[in-house]
């Protein structure tokens, strides 16, 4: 009987983890912004946590305001947005926001800035949250990875590779030029990339120590530069971003992401979780910024971090 009851339990287990992962895999359907006053949110109606900051919510999340509160909800699949009235309660469900007492306005034009490829991208994401078997690295195998494809402009010109250790220096070649890069103690190897041609460049990197190359790219990438037009459009639009979203390093780090600016959309989320420890549902999406840069490391640790959260909730 004992192994049966265990049998059962396993089972159990297995399907309240498979319940989570499900749930953990679906994308938020609205973003909460421009909070003013008295703003909560509960994922169940029974426990409230004020709101003070830009927010994604999940299918099922209710939104409540106080007498002097409000703010506006974004619809991420058809970018519709929606005032929410003082003293008033709003679910949100796959169809849309629902007032559930007081006023919601009726859906108008936002900006697509602040919604742009969200869905998709943390759908794709969570792939990449799964923790895996760390590897130790030898010095006879140092195989690096580097992203396949990177946007960069003059504005943003950062490449970004893992630290293979303190003891390798690297030498970056971009179209057969090569630029040196000194060894560093950080995990990731930063380089400012000198202004490029617009267009496709590829790229590799070489391992060195000691002056000595002892490993390299197991497979180049390609950097796409921007023009100084589609420069342009890019600050207007991270400029656009900031004043619909002030101080919302979540938001410009997605508008990046969604533009293929991957270095920077990852500084953006890494200063976001920073400072907001405990946004674990968004979580996915630096773990896949860290994935497409090829940052092996840090996505295993975010992902540890990640799933810590979701068994501890």
């Amino acid at each position: 009987m004992s192994r049966i009851l265990a049998v059962a339990l396993a089972a159990g287990l297995m399907m309240m983890g498979w319940t989570q992962a499900v749930q953990a895999s679906e994308p938020p359907v609205s973003m909460l912004m421009q909070v003013a006053g008295a703003v909560e949110t509960s994922k169940g109606g029974e426990k409230w946590a004020p709101v003070t900051r830009n927010k994604f919510l999940f299918v099922g999340t209710q939104v409540r305001t106080g007498a002097d509160g409000g703010g506006k909800l974004i619809d991420q699949n058809s970018g519709m947005a929606q005032t929410i009235g003082a003293n008033s309660v709003v679910e949100i469900t796959a169809a849309g926001p629902k007032a559930v007492s007081g006023s919601l306005s009726a859906p108008e034009a936002a900006s697509g800035d602040l919604v742009a490829g969200l869905s998709n991208r943390f759908a794709e994401a969570q792939r990449y949250t799964t923790v895996r078997r760390s590897v130790k690295k030898e010095a006879a195998d140092l195989k690096l990875r580097v992203a396949s494809d990177i946007t960069l402009s003059p504005t943003y010109p950062d490449l970004v590779w893992e630290n293979m250790g303190a003891q390798y220096g690297y030498t970056l070649v971009i179209d057969g030029t090569s630029h040196a890069v000194p060894a560093t103690s950080g995990e990731m190897v930063r380089f400012r990339v000198p202004s490029l041609t617009p267009g496709a460049h590829s790229f590799g990197v070489t391992v060195t120590e000691g002056g000595q190359a002892v490993g390299q790219t197991e497979k180049g990438g390609t950097i796409v530069w921007l023009s100084a037009t589609e420069d342009k459009a890019l600050v207007d639009g991270v400029a656009r971003v900031k004043a619909a979203s002030t101080g919302d390093e979540f938001a410009l780090g997605n508008y990046l992401d969604s533009k293929g600016v991957t270095v920077a959309a990852m500084d953006a989320y890494r200063k976001h979780f920073a400072s907001h420890k405990d946004d674990n549902d968004m979580r996915p999406l630096l773990i896949k910024t860290y994935n497409d840069l090829k940052l092996r490391d840090l996505r295993q640790k975010e992902a540890l971090v990640y799933n810590e959260q979701l068994e501890g909730n």
